[in-house]
């Protein structure tokens, strides 16, 4: 991988003025949604017009990293029990986990689902086996789960919930009846070498 230095130079294509010159500087980056700005990475900056048209790979961490920053709020009421079985499932996985590991455990499950790692199509199964086993209690009350989520995140959200046909509270639901089956439930819980190794890296 080659590493750009200020004043370096290269070629590029310009959405301007086509293949051309450029030189290397610090720039403060808006995102194209307006979401945000990338403050002072090294870019690759069009001779013609004094346009941004390339970032290289040395700076792609730094995009990132504000990308992650820039955040959606999400939020379903449920009853008590699906947050409690959140925490149950972070306490088999590490005692040092606090609450904001509920957040960490969804998404770790929403990745699995959006990447084909778990099968979406058991999604609705799983709300209908939710209610039974969870919701049959009477006085139990409602509390709110409320995260703030990347643009990444989101947009996996929404691909399930497209796919599946589920409102956000009934996708959550099947997500912890999915956790209580794989990390509550069982002798050995499933998946707990990695997520240990990532509730090692958040609270280290």
């Amino acid at each position: 991988m080659k590493v750009y230095k200020v004043n370096d130079t290269g070629e590029a294509l310009c959405h301007r003025d086509g293949r051309v010159k450029t030189t290397f500087a610090y720039r403060d980056m808006p995102f194209r949604d307006g979401k945000g700005v990338v403050k002072d990475i090294l870019v690759g900056v069009c001779d013609v017009c004094g346009d941004a048209v390339v970032i290289p790979a040395q700076s792609g961490p730094a995009v990132a990293a504000t990308r992650e920053r820039v955040e959606n709020s999400f939020e379903v009421s449920l009853p008590a029990i699906y947050v409690e079985l959140l925490d149950a499932a972070a306490s088999r996985i590490s005692g040092s986990v606090t609450s904001d590991f509920r957040k960490r455990l969804l998404i770790y499950y929403v990745n699995r689902y959006a990447s084909g790692l778990e099968r979406v199509g058991e999604l609705r199964g799983l709300t209908n086996a939710a209610w039974n086993t969870f919701t049959r209690g009477q006085g139990m009350p409602n509390k709110r789960l409320s995260m703030k989520l990347n643009d990444i995140a989101t947009a996996r959200i929404a691909k399930i919930v497209d796919r599946t046909r589920l409102s956000k509270t009934e996708l959550v639901k099947s997500i912890v009846a999915k956790i209580y089956a794989d990390i509550v439930e069982p002798a050995k819980p499933k998946h707990l070498s990695e997520l240990i190794t990532i509730a090692d890296v958040i609270y280290a």
